[in-house]
């Protein structure tokens, strides 16, 4: 089976530093067909490392409302806006402290996330959003793999029952793949993208990395995978940058790669050799051209 490459994602908004007024505009390619903003992250509630389910959003809520989200999808209709749950450091673990009461719990401060604080202004119906979708992104899990199955599959399933036209992707990456991996078996139907998370691992070649991502669609499909870059300084050593854009250059040209995503904005304003240098090489790449 083979793909078109053509979506691109950017997370966003989980660092205070530098601060970013608004989302980028300038960074998106109106040829790319599918552009999501990736709202991170939809944080839960701890008493003693044990998560309550009461989840809240942590990024700037003025900054990123719902006034400005409908204003810029209105701009772009490529464009759609994405909430991350979970969070990418321990201090956000998936740890509930008790999966059943967990599961309820997340079930609604999710959906008032959704359709409370983020209800969409241009539609008097109940169940829409102004929020596009949902992305499953924990890097640390401390329970078992059933557990998590359990846990996000019916908090998934009831999310996309209660709103209309929600997208869902799941973000995995090595020390976790394998919750990922029995969750996404589960629920194969559910989940719409994989952004797999490859600059957790060190990957120095083409070959490396093109193996590696042969391996992630054997299971995740060709549909579904979207390879991850990390702008962040502190992953800057486990995959070059030129690797990284000759091996995605190299899947696209071989309808391999269904997309690309970049984590984060935040850090990528400071990127060397200029700001947002990867997200627009990227998007060059899945589109072929210069712009």
């Amino acid at each position: 089976m083979s793909v078109n490459g053509s979506i691109f994602r950017e997370y966003i908004g989980s660092k205070p530093d530098p601060e970013i007024d608004g989302f980028p505009e300038h960074i998106i390619n109106k040829q790319i067909t599918k552009f999501d903003f990736i709202l991170g992250y939809a944080t839960d509630e701890y008493v003693e490392k044990k998560g309550q389910g009461k989840f809240r959003a942590n990024w700037d809520v003025r900054t990123f409302s719902v006034k400005s989200i409908e204003k810029l999808k209105a701009k772009y209709p490529n464009v759609k806006v994405v909430i991350s749950i979970g969070g990418a450091h321990s201090d956000f673990a998936f740890n509930p402290q008790d999966k059943e009461i967990w599961t309820d719990m997340a079930k609604g401060s999710l959906k008032d996330i959704l359709l409370k604080q983020y209800k969409s202004s241009e539609c008097e119906c109940t169940n829409k959003s102004a929020i596009d979708g949902i992305d499953i992104h924990y890097d640390y899990i401390q329970t078992t793999e059933d557990d998590f199955v359990h846990c996000i599959g019916k908090v998934v399933d009831y999310l996309k029952s209660h709103i209309d036209g929600l997208v869902v992707s799941i973000s995995p990456s090595k020390p976790v793949l394998s919750h990922y991996e029995r969750l996404y078996l589960a629920n194969t139907h559910r989940f719409h993208l994989v952004n797999y998370q490859y600059y957790h691992e060190i990957v120095k070649s083409r070959e490396a990395f093109e193996n590696l991502h042969k391996n992630l669609i054997d299971t995740f499909t060709v549909q579904k995978v979207l390879a991850g870059f990390s702008t962040d300084q502190n992953f800057k050593d486990n995959i070059p940058l030129e690797v990284f854009l000759e091996a995605c250059d190299h899947l696209l040209k071989t309808a391999s790669l269904a997309g690309i995503f970049v984590s984060e904005a935040q850090d990528s304003i400071v990127y060397h050799p200029s700001d947002f240098y990867v997200e627009k090489k990227s998007q060059q790449l899945l589109t072929g051209s210069d712009d």
